[in-house]
């Protein structure tokens, strides 16, 4: 992977702009548009949001309980439409992880150059993946530590800019598109996070009992980091790809913490400098009418963990496996599309070349 990335970090940037038609039969040399088209995709993924909060005077990895999450995903247009399916976790997973709650929605606004991602996360009920950090298991003790109340809520966004429009995001991103040729561009962007954590007071323990902590926290806060990347896609016989990034970014998280314990209850704030490292690898297929692969990503944090604080896990791993379908789009969906455009005014630089 090392050296994938930094091959592309060596290819030249395309900068040469083309003219694009609004026929989504036709393709310039680049790019093969089918955004009049509805197309349907079927999403697995390991990406889990888990956290580290203060427990215990050690540092718990804490994770909902779940394995794979899957998504429908619906694109048309500009528009990218993602919701999460709540998979079924087996009775003896319950007993040893706990029951979680969860609910994700994704949307994506991609458009000639700018391209907007919208995702919000809600998740009930945690468990420390790390336990044997803080217990010595016997035989006959096996269950995780437990925090069943516990509560996230995060809305997350990301906003990016491509230099060159023979660069297609939408090919990777919603697969309204076929990147024809090889293509690179440099995509500068933007994240931030709004989170929310809550109901940490009480654990159960590995024995199934019910403990009340003497001292916890809730949490909350702001987290903006400014990224660079350069992404490329390479592209065999027109409907096979390879595609690849590399974001460096520097930002900062500025948080809050409303510490309770039996005898006060106080509040501290703090901020810190955050240096990322964010880098992908995806390899699919892309035709008229459907289309399939898997993608990797890994997100890498320096951010330093101490007494009292919070952050989120420091170093992210995560694959998406996806297949897809294109088909003519209802004219439910075309004459709604038409009237958000109608009423948005800019919405219509999307179909301006």
């Amino acid at each position: 992977m090392k050296y994938l990335i930094l091959l592309f970090l060596l290819i030249p940037t395309l900068s040469i702009s083309q003219n694009s038609s609004n026929d989504s039969t036709q393709n310039n040399e680049f790019i093969g548009k089918y955004d009049k088209q509805f197309n349907i995709k079927f999403e697995v993924s390991n990406e889990i949001e888990r956290y580290k909060i203060s427990f215990l005077e050690n540092t718990p990895i804490l994770s909902p309980n779940v394995g794979f999450r899957y998504g429908l995903g619906f694109n048309y247009r500009f528009l990218s439409l993602r919701l999460g399916i709540r998979p079924k976790v087996s009775d003896e997973s319950i007993k040893d992880k706990g029951k979680s709650d969860l609910f994700s929605m994704r949307v994506k606004l991609l458009f000639n150059n700018w391209s907007h991602r919208l995702n919000y996360n809600y998740a009930k009920g945690f468990y420390i993946k790390n336990t044997n950090d803080f217990i010595d298991f016997t035989n006959d003790i096996e269950n995780k530590i437990q925090f069943p109340n516990m509560k996230t809520s995060t809305f997350s966004g990301t906003s990016a800019y491509k230099f060159n429009k023979n660069y297609s995001v939408r090919a990777i991103e919603s697969q309204t598109e076929i990147q024809l040729k090889s293509a690179g561009t440099l995509m500068p962007s933007i994240d931030y996070w709004f989170y929310k954590i809550n109901d940490t007071q009480s654990y159960l323990n590995a024995q199934g009992d019910i403990i009340k902590r003497e001292k916890y926290n809730k949490y909350k806060g702001i987290n903006t980091i400014v990224n660079v990347g350069y992404y490329y896609t390479f592209v065999y016989k027109k409907n096979w790809y390879v595609n690849a990034y590399a974001a460096p970014g520097v930002g900062i998280d500025i948080y809050q913490i409303n510490t309770t314990t039996p005898d006060n209850k106080f509040t501290n704030n703090y901020n810190d400098f955050v240096f990322s490292f964010q880098s992908g690898a995806a390899i699919g297929y892309n035709s008229e009418r459907y289309y399939f692969g898997v993608d990797f990503y890994n997100r890498f944090t320096n951010e330093n963990y101490g007494e009292n604080e919070f952050q989120f896990s420091s170093s992210t791993n995560s694959f998406h496996i996806f297949v897809g379908y294109r088909f003519k789009a209802p004219k439910t969906v075309t004459k709604a599309a038409k009237i958000i455009e109608e009423k948005v005014p800019i919405l219509k630089e999307y179909d301006k070349k």
